[in-house]
């Protein structure tokens, strides 16, 4: 009798431990391969450099050597040589330092050798190309404190000595306010720059996105019989967005050009206001 009551004890805590709630550490870049593709950080940054990795199965019964290339679109990014023993799984990567744009990220086994009673065969691997990875990389913002071209630096100088040359003739009242102005627009073309940065980004995304699924067809008739085309108005539309978008974030990413655009859009008002005044 004691027996069971011990047996039932023993149940009911077994129980009650496996029903109990767990709580474990989320890990955002770990889990099952999302692809045949992936990288050694989740989120791709201009500038940084991160490994491209891939993996290979041998799932016969001799060892196998193979070279793997990893491509950007037709750039080859390198090329690694691996060996697997029969039934073996191995990951091979390739380092890539981030560049800004629209990339195309794939792998691909151009040489393959199985070693059979100690000698080296060539063998034909039923899939010797990875599915193509697209990514979309943003262009960062960077710190015009920290790096400035030379054109640039030659402008803050002569900026500055323009501006201790002002505050001589000029009373601090009116130094003061100028500056002032003068710091205001700069906040501007920072704050615009970021939010035209952003709208590149999405565009860029839309037009990825008009390409890889192809959607929005109009169907039209031909020959009594229904034909589907691609909208041929909004992948155009798009792409005439990105372009301005992309001239004015180059525009405004350079205090040189930012100005000197500036000071020729005020002297052609000036110029057009003038003449007005002098042709009454």
């Amino acid at each position: 009798m004691m027996m069971k009551k011990y047996f039932l004890y023993l149940i009911i805590v077994a129980s009650t431990i496996l029903a109990a709630p767990t709580y474990a550490l989320a890990l955002v870049n770990s889990g099952f391969i999302p692809g045949q593709i992936w990288y050694s950080k989740a989120e791709l940054v201009e500038g940084d450099t991160v490994n491209i990795y891939t993996a290979i199965w041998n799932g016969e019964k001799n060892p196998l050597a193979a070279k793997v290339e990893f491509y950007d679109k037709n750039v080859i990014l390198g090329s690694r040589d691996v060996v697997l023993a029969p039934s073996e799984l191995k990951d091979v990567y390739v380092s890539w330092k981030i560049t800004a744009g629209d990339h195309v990220i794939s792998a691909k086994i151009i040489s393959s050798l199985a070693t059979v009673s100690g000698v080296k065969e060539k063998v034909v691997l039923e899939r010797i190309v990875t599915s193509n990875d697209r990514q979309f990389v943003s262009v960062q913002a960077k710190d015009n404190s920290l790096e400035k071209t030379a054109d640039e630096k030659k402008l803050q100088t002569q900026i500055d000595k323009t501006n201790s040359e002002f505050n001589n003739i000029v009373p601090e009242e009116v130094s003061t306010q100028v500056v002032s102005t003068f710091n205001i627009v700069d906040d501007f073309r920072d704050k615009t720059l970021t939010q035209v940065t952003a709208i590149k980004k999405d565009t860029q995304n839309k037009i990825d996105q008009i390409k890889d699924k192809d959607k929005d067809k109009i169907t039209v008739e031909v020959s009594n019989e229904k034909v589907s085309l691609p909208n041929a108005t909004e992948k155009p539309i798009a792409y005439i967005k990105l372009f301005l978008f992309s001239i004015l974030a180059f525009i405004l990413g350079s205090k040189l050009i930012f100005y000197g655009v500036s000071i020729l859009i005020v002297f052609l008002i000036i110029r057009f206001i003038f003449r007005k005044i002098r042709n009454r």
